[in-house]
């Protein structure tokens, strides 16, 4: 059982470590904002959109009414960038998508992913009568 406890704690550590020299990388790079800059700023087109919530590793981007919520979230793994689309909506439902990217994907090819499959998505919901 001590073995066990012992091999737990150093994978913890050894996480714990990976995950600062990420976080430690994405700050060399200018932060998450500036080396996601393409992808963050196409979700700033959206109407209404305002950053809900922030860190070293991923950034939540929301759209609020009373009867919508909408948001999206970019966050920095090992390696890759990861997208979730969350929507809301008392006349749709609960609806996610997500994504994963290598992080050196350019990020044209990453939005033009999203758009594409969320407009499918969003078709197939209301063809299928939601």
């Amino acid at each position: 059982m001590t073995f066990i406890f012992i091999i737990v704690c150093v994978l913890g550590v050894w996480f714990v470590l990976d995950k600062k020299e990420e976080v430690d990388k994405v700050k060399n790079q200018g932060g998450l904002y500036l080396k996601y800059k393409e992808l963050i700023d196409h979700f700033l087109t959206i109407p209404n959109i305002k950053v809900e919530k922030k860190n070293n590793t991923s950034i939540i981007l929301a759209v609020k009414d009373p009867n919508v919520v909408t948001r999206f979230t970019v966050g920095h793994g090992f390696e890759d960038v990861s997208v979730f689309w969350n929507h809301h909506s008392t006349t749709f439902g609960k609806h996610s998508l997500n994504w994963s990217f290598p992080e050196g994907l350019p990020q044209s090819q990453m939005i033009n992913t999203i758009e594409n499959e969320l407009e499918i998505y969003q078709r197939n919901l209301l063809s299928n009568g939601f």
